[in-house]
């Protein structure tokens, strides 16, 4: 039975990672809860049954003694948690993105293999019949060298209307951190996680004003009845990107993501190596002039909208149990973070980034 607390009690911690670990309720017990606002740390224990909650996360963390901590508070306080968990002897799951930086990422990561603990990102959207049956496809089959790969994550209207997503000092970026995120680990998970050598962006502000309906905006369930009000004037950040990735074996990514655009919605992943091509998320398998043909994709054994985190927190207790190791790797979660902070440098100096650059300055 492995002891959780849960650090910052907002949606999605309450949506998504709550429920996933009482999936699994003979491998662990939820112990405390800690937000910064006491009302909010005690409304959530209180609604979901959890013995203890705190407003000092220190205090929580040397108390309660947790084997596992899941971080879910916004990006900027991703690594502080981090390192109170990991410095406390804690396995820890961070909300995607763990980090924004190399340096950071680096940093969280050393600490964690010096304590001799489990960090893992929680990359939830891997977890999709499409891409987990093409992962499967790519790893068994020779689909040759990748030379070329894009992705395309297009909202036509779904700024988050809640929370501090819009805010540049809280969350350190927008679409691209927002959702952008889950479809460059996609990729580099997908590619096998490919050697970076520099990247292009552009990115920008078009639709601030035009927020869109609850779901559009990403308000699948959930408590957010405490949110604090949109103000247009806050957002600081983009609500569109655009780029490229080069690649050390000469493949190229490219990509577009929107929280609003007037662009038709999309999820797409495309990949093409010199034996076969695949599209997602319809599954597509393009060999030569053959007929296409379409991947088998097997259900999640979970009905959920978040379905990808019961996925991951039952990987992390078998790789606690040391029965499956790590489904989302410190080296993917890297090589995201070094992509994201060349991408944003890219965007705000308007010039290419190298990651020999990146990893010269960590």
């Amino acid at each position: 039975m492995f002891k959780v607390c849960i650090i910052g009690c907002g949606m999605i911690a309450e949506s998504a990672h709550l429920p996933a670990y009482r999936r699994f309720s003979d491998d662990y017990t939820i112990a405390a809860v800690f937000d910064v606002s006491g009302e909010r740390a005690e409304s959530f224990a209180k609604k979901n049954g959890i013995p203890n909650w705190y407003t000092d996360a220190d205090r929580m963390l040397e108390e309660e003694k947790p084997d596992v901590v899941s971080i879910c508070v916004p990006n900027k306080f991703h690594k502080e948690y981090t390192l109170k968990a990991l410095v406390h002897g804690a396995n820890v799951l961070c909300e995607k993105p763990l980090a924004v930086t190399y340096r950071d990422a680096c940093e969280m990561f050393d600490l964690a293999k010096e304590k001799g603990k489990l960090l893992m990102a929680c990359q939830s959207m891997r977890f999709t019949p499409d891409r987990l049956a093409a992962k499967k496809y790519i790893d068994t089959q020779d689909i040759g060298d990748v030379y070329y790969a894009e992705f395309s994550r297009i909202r036509r209207r779904g700024i988050p209307y809640w929370g501090t997503f819009h805010m540049k000092d809280i969350s350190l970026g927008g679409a691209m951190c927002d959702i952008g995120v889950h479809m460059i680990d996609a990729v580099v998970w997908l590619m096998g996680c490919p050697d970076v050598v520099s990247a292009n962006a552009v990115m920008g502000q078009n639709h601030k004003c035009e927020l869109g309906d609850a779901v559009s905006s990403g308000i699948l369930t959930g408590n957010i009845s405490n949110r604090r009000a949109f103000d247009p004037d806050e957002m600081d950040v983009e609500d569109f990107a655009a780029g490229s990735i080069k690649l050390k074996n000469g493949a190229v990514i490219n990509f577009k993501t929107a929280w609003a655009a007037n662009l038709p919605e999309c999820t797409e992943i495309r990949i093409s190596g010199k034996n076969a091509g695949i599209i997602l998320p319809e599954g597509k398998v393009l060999v030569g002039n053959s007929p296409e043909t379409v991947l088998e994709a097997k259900k999640l054994p979970y009905d959920s909208p978040f379905a990808g985190h019961i996925c991951i927190i039952e990987n992390l207790k078998n790789v606690l149990c040391g029965k499956e190791a790590p489904f989302v790797t410190s080296q993917e979660t890297k090589t995201v973070a070094v992509i994201l902070e060349m991408l944003y440098l890219s965007a705000s100096e308007g010039r290419e980034v190298c990651f020999k650059e990146i990893t010269d300055r960590a």
